[in-house]
């Protein structure tokens, strides 16, 4: 008898400390997977472009093991289905334990060695961003390193000069949010009519599309 007492004390005592955790840290935010799917398959349509028949795809992502980044998680689930419909293979992947209070960067460090390591035609695949190197890291780059395509969605525009980075061969596909969204939603699931409702590809081709202050906006 004091055997069930104290089993049901201590799941008692779990359970309130479960509620207390929700409470004060929360559940991970609903995300619309739509969307997410769009992204994910984009940032796999413009790798295999960039990558060919013999580029490798090095992956820069959230630790979703470490914190629940559920967009992130729809993202990765559709990228890498598309990559395995265009027959790529991920050689590398970055886990990257982001503290869920700052804004999700990806480690200009860790990015440095990926593009030392890896040249054209392998592509790095970053859900967090471009690389923001300083001038002593960019000079030790080859010429020919790996070319990065990136999401860079939100504010991140208006924070980072994308187009310094795609001048200084940082980055070669970014992943941006549309400046304004029409009323109107697809009347459709198709994850890729989700993605040109609220996000859109720049590349060199179309640099004039990255929002306006990008430009006057100094690279950290």
């Amino acid at each position: 008898m004091q055997k069930v007492k104290t089993t049901v004390s201590v799941i008692v005592i779990l359970v309130a400390l479960a509620f207390i955790a929700v409470r004060s840290i929360g559940l991970p935010p609903k995300v619309d997977a739509r969307p997410q799917r769009g992204i994910g398959k984009a940032l796999a349509e413009e790798a295999a472009k960039l990558a060919g028949t013999s580029g490798r795809i090095i992956l820069i992502a959230p630790d979703t093991k470490a914190f629940r980044y559920p967009g992130a998680e729809v993202q990765l689930k559709e990228f890498w289905a598309a990559l395995r419909e265009a027959k790529l293979q991920i050689v590398a992947t970055n886990w990257v334990k982001l503290d869920p209070l700052r804004a999700a960067a990806a480690p200009s460090g860790d990015f440095f060695l990926l593009l030392k390591k890896y040249s054209e035609p392998d592509v790095i695949v970053s859900l967090l961003g471009p690389a923001i190197l300083n001038a002593d890291q960019k000079s030790k780059l080859a010429p020919k390193h790996a070319r990065v395509v990136a999401v860079c969605s939100g504010d991140m525009p208006k924070q980072v000069n994308l187009q310094a980075l795609f001048e200084d061969n940082l980055l070669h596909v970014a992943m941006i949010s549309r400046p304004t969204v029409s009323a109107t939603k697809p009347p459709t699931d198709d994850p890729q009519k989700w993605f040109d409702y609220l996000y859109q590809v720049v590349t060199t081709r179309n640099l004039q599309d990255l929002p306006q202050n990008t430009a006057r906006t100094a690279v950290p």
